[in-house]
């Protein structure tokens, strides 16, 4: 019996470790063809090696999703493996330093929470968005957490950023039809 995603090209960001890994072995044994993609290149490589040791199809993009050509090129490479892309779960994130307040934490730390967190989904979201479009539809997944709904004593980065995450995804996506599960 065919699995859910058969047939389907999935790209997964933050693929390399926890719910990123989770998904990409899900969506693999669904039956995707699934792009990893993640900073941490032996974490993604791990991932990979996890897929196609069940008889998954795979591949691994190095990407810092806070970098627009980055992430350019890693919807390009999806596109130049697989031929199109069906799935985005976008869920590369860093906690940053968990400090007990907002006068605390630093700005290296607010500016590069937030390039991950909240930039990295927007960029993933621009260019993925076109490319959907063009193939008449795709499903795009943005993760954020409880943090995004409630705030928190720590790490006020971590809780904007995931404030940011789910106000984008509950702003509109070009022409492309959307549920807002949040």
């Amino acid at each position: 019996m065919p699995g859910l995603l058969e047939g389907k090209v999935a790209l997964i960001t933050g693929g390399g470790s926890g719910i990123g890994r989770a998904t990409a072995l899900k969506s693999a044994q669904e039956g995707a063809s699934v792009m990893i993609a993640d900073y941490v290149q032996e974490g993604g490589e791990r991932t990979v090696r996890m897929i196609k040791d069940a008889g998954g199809m795979t591949s691994f993009v190095h990407t810092d999703v806070s970098a627009a050509k980055q992430v350019e090129a890693m919807v390009a490479k999806t596109l130049e493996t697989y031929g199109r892309l069906d799935c985005a779960f976008n869920n590369a994130g860093i906690e940053g330093t968990f400090v007990h307040g907002t006068v605390e934490c630093s700005e290296e730390n607010f500016d590069r929470t937030i390039a991950i967190n909240l930039k990295g989904v927007w960029l993933c979201m621009k260019y993925e968005i076109p490319q959907m479009l063009k193939q008449g539809g795709g499903t795009i997944v943005n993760t954020a957490s409880v943090a995004g709904l409630v705030g928190g004593p720590v790490a006020p980065a971590y809780h904007a950023s995931k404030h940011g995450v789910v106000g984008l995804t509950r702003t509109p996506l070009s022409n492309m039809p959307r549920r807002i599960f949040a």
